[in-house]
């Protein structure tokens, strides 16, 4: 006796086994599709954190450049341009720094980001020293008083002086002499006493012109009345020497140029050399997932 016909499971007129089949494709197939999704989500992350390092690499060079132009502007107002656009260059790294950190998804880029971030930190402490002391510009100004009005006061003196000079009287001719000889001795110390960096050098040479300060005043005393002028002109000038002395020991012209020279340039290097170790780490992870 035959046995009776299999019966076939269906549902809506389609057997169970292939509808059971087709969910397994298409969940498959949504599977893959976010993964897929995630991957391109996970890729398209990290080039932005890519690009962040480059921008703050980008950012940080410009920085230290309009930091150097501060440094070397010969006038007030560039070397407050300069540092308006270095500062706006530092905080543009920072914002960068910010923004790289918040995708930051692993423990070694927040590592290397950390790192990063201390040698920045030691960056800014220096830039702001460098940008304080370059927007004063004491030692530019000192060149200018030397070789503006102390300069014409000379001319001043040589004039009161001149009957005595082209005299009758070699004597007295020759003290005139000496004195505007001593005078231009004092004049002579000024570059080197506004580039000196030390400070026991600076006493030298200021040891130097008040020992020529007195003998401008006793080579002036015997000469009466055209004496007394020149003497009038000479007190305007030695008040001069005092202003362009003090201008001098500030020094913050020096003082920003061999700090910028020195101690930013290793910071500088450290801030690069974190950046570049944190970007060959995107690199590696991001041909990593181009692999996969």
């Amino acid at each position: 006796m035959d046995s009776a016909p299999k019966k076939t499971l269906t549902f809506s007129g389609l057997p169970l086994v292939l509808i059971a089949l087709l969910v397994a494709v298409a969940a498959g197939a949504l599977w893959l599709t976010g993964s897929r999704q995630n991957l391109d989500k996970v890729y398209a992350t990290t080039v932005r954190k890519a690009q962040f390092v480059a921008d703050m690499r980008a950012d940080l060079f410009a920085a230290a450049e309009a930091e150097n132009s501060a440094v070397l502007a010969d006038t007030d107002q560039a070397s407050v341009d300069y540092a308006k656009l270095a500062r706006a260059s530092v905080d543009k790294v920072a914002a960068g720094l910010k923004s790289f950190q918040g995708l930051a998804d692993s423990s070694q880029e927040r590592d290397l980001a950390k790192r990063f971030e201390e040698a920045f930190a030691e960056y800014r402490k220096v830039d702001e020293e460098v940008l304080g002391l370059a927007v004063q510009n004491t030692n530019l100004k000192a060149f200018a008083l030397s070789f503006g009005k102390a300069t014409g006061s000379i001319a001043e003196m040589e004039a009161a002086l001149r009957p005595t000079l082209d005299g009758p009287n070699d004597k007295t001719a020759r003290q005139a002499q000496r004195a505007m000889t001593e005078v231009l001795r004092i004049q002579s110390l000024h570059a080197a006493h506004i580039m000196e960096k030390e400070d026991p050098r600076m006493d030298a040479l200021e040891k130097e012109m008040a020992a020529s300060d007195k003998a401008v005043r006793s080579a002036l005393a015997p000469l009466g009345k055209e004496g007394a002028g020149a003497l009038a002109v000479y007190d305007r000038y030695w008040k001069l020497n005092g202003e362009i002395v003090a201008l001098s020991r500030r020094n913050t012209n020096v003082r920003s140029f061999t700090l910028s020279l020195e101690r930013k340039t290793k910071v500088l290097a450290a801030c690069d050399e974190a950046l570049r170790v944190l970007e060959e780490n995107i690199r590696e992870r991001m041909a990593t997932k181009a692999t996969r």
